[in-house]
């Protein structure tokens, strides 16, 4: 049988009868089990890559892991309805395995009608494969690059970019794209520091990678934004005994020795009885701490209301958290803004909180809706239907009057509530409300205005 195919090359006769002697049949990539005859002339073909784009598919990626553990080195699978057309180059699992780095070779046996009969699969050695298999990590640190060459020169060579790399964006795109893809982690130093520095050349380096991760065809890519965020958490968000809680946890992966200061201010009497000023005295204590043991002692707070006590951790070179009477304040690379205030709302927020693990503790604040209160509701998530509870639980607590007062929202709330009514009246845009959520996996995520983004941490 003649086949003029351009995917297509035929093999020799040694290397034919190789590798049908030595192909382990797999049931894995199966899909069909009525074996088609053997084509005439007993031709087989060797399918050429270079007419393939690659494709990723979870579920194939777990059956050829599986295979590889085998000790064959070649295994067989009948293909299905896979014709030697124009559609060849589109199939998926050819496409997949024909790219893969554990792939050495692909062949084929067609039938004379044309259908491919049986694919054989020629990996790797095991050993080479195994090194394949390993989860490539890259680190970037852009914490001190100047220009946008610069950052192009890093690329180049942390990313193993052939020598002739373009060094603009276009061939940025052209290079990540290509067979080899980006490593399954590209982690980024620096970037708080690198965006504020070239913010031009870091949103384009953000589109790229965003484009990239959104193409299903390409093989996955976490990218890690290690940027420092700050958190500021109001004191009525917390349950008792969960601020001493998010400290700890805050301060489980730093470096010690920890620099800890108590700063505290006292409001002493009047002078006299008409007096307008009130002095303040203000005391700075300071200490090393070196352990997770010797942070409690400095996490009580004063209750006199004449006093107020500040309690800020810091590293070597940054501060990490602050606790207060008034909330507590975090700082780091562990916080991630994963929502702009600017198109956050209560959809964009249960749409992060819900791909968590349930139950979901939620609390409510509306100190900006409804008057200066610092009144909270909580409540308990068990399944995506964020909006039936809070229709069905949220709203009938919320029995508030027409609004009368100034300081109240300029939309004046309505006797009768209903979602629509919540979902725009009560945003968290609006100052002093705010919604925090708390999942089965120690997940937190927070909106409020001050903060300006949804916050995960």
């Amino acid at each position: 049988m003649t086949l003029k195919r351009p995917w297509l090359h035929e093999v020799d006769a040694a290397t034919a009868f190789f590798v049908r002697q030595h192909a382990m049949h797999s049931d894995a990539f199966e899909q069909k089990t009525i074996r088609l005859s053997s084509s005439n002339d007993g031709t087989l073909w060797k399918v050429d890559r270079n007419e393939f784009d690659r494709v990723y598919n979870q579920e194939l990626d777990d059956k050829y892991r599986t295979v590889r553990r085998q000790a064959a080195d070649i295994f067989s699978f009948h293909s299905g309805d896979i014709q030697i057309d124009k559609c060849f180059t589109d199939a998926t699992p050819l496409r997949y395995l024909v790219l893969h780095p554990f792939t050495r070779d692909v062949y084929v046996d067609v039938a004379p009608s044309g259908v491919v009969e049986t694919v054989y699969v020629w990996m790797h050695p095991i050993e080479v494969c195994q090194q394949n298999d390993r989860v490539t990590r890259v680190t970037l640190d852009v914490s001190n690059i100047a220009t946008e060459t610069e950052l192009h020169e890093q690329l180049k060579e942390q990313l193993q970019f052939p020598a002739h790399y373009g060094m603009n964006w276009d061939a940025f795109w052209d290079v990540i794209t290509d067979e080899n893809g980006l490593p399954d982690i590209v982690e980024l130093y620096g970037w708080t520091e690198f965006e504020q520095r070239l913010p031009e050349a870091a949103d384009a380096l953000v589109t790229c990678f965003t484009d990239y991760t959104n193409e299903p065809d390409l093989k996955p890519c976490r990218i890690i934004y290690n940027q420092t965020v700050m958190l500021i958490l109001p004191r009525q968000a917390l349950k008792e005994g969960e601020a001493n809680h998010l400290i700890f946890r805050h301060l489980t992966g730093a470096t010690f020795p920890l620099r800890v200061e108590r700063k505290t201010s006292v409001r002493l009497p009047k002078r006299h009885r008409f007096s307008l000023e009130r002095i303040e005295e203000e005391s700075v204590l300071s200490v090393i701490v070196r352990n997770h043991e010797e942070i409690a002692p400095w996490l009580t707070l004063s209750g006199d209301d004449q006093r107020q006590d500040v309690v800020t951790f810091s590293n070597e070179t940054d501060w990490l958290l602050s606790y207060y009477r008034e909330g507590l304040t975090l700082q780091g690379t562990n916080i991630v803004s994963v929502g702009s205030i600017d198109s956050a709302d209560y959809e964009t927020f249960f749409r992060h909180v819900t791909r968590g693990a349930y139950p979901i503790e939620l609390t409510f604040c509306f100190g900006g809706t409804i008057a200066s209160s610092e009144t909270v509701y909580r409540l308990t998530l068990h399944d995506a239907a964020w909006e039936k509870l809070i229709e069905e639980t949220l709203l009938p607590q919320l029995e508030i009057p027409k609004a009368k007062r100034f300081w109240q929202s300029f939309s004046s709330t309505t006797p009768v509530q209903s979602l629509e009514i919540f979902l725009g009246e009560f945003h968290p845009h609006i100052f002093g409300n705010f919604v925090l959520a708390h999942d089965a996996d120690d997940v937190y995520h927070f909106l409020d205005h001050v903060n300006g983004s949804v916050k995960r941490f």
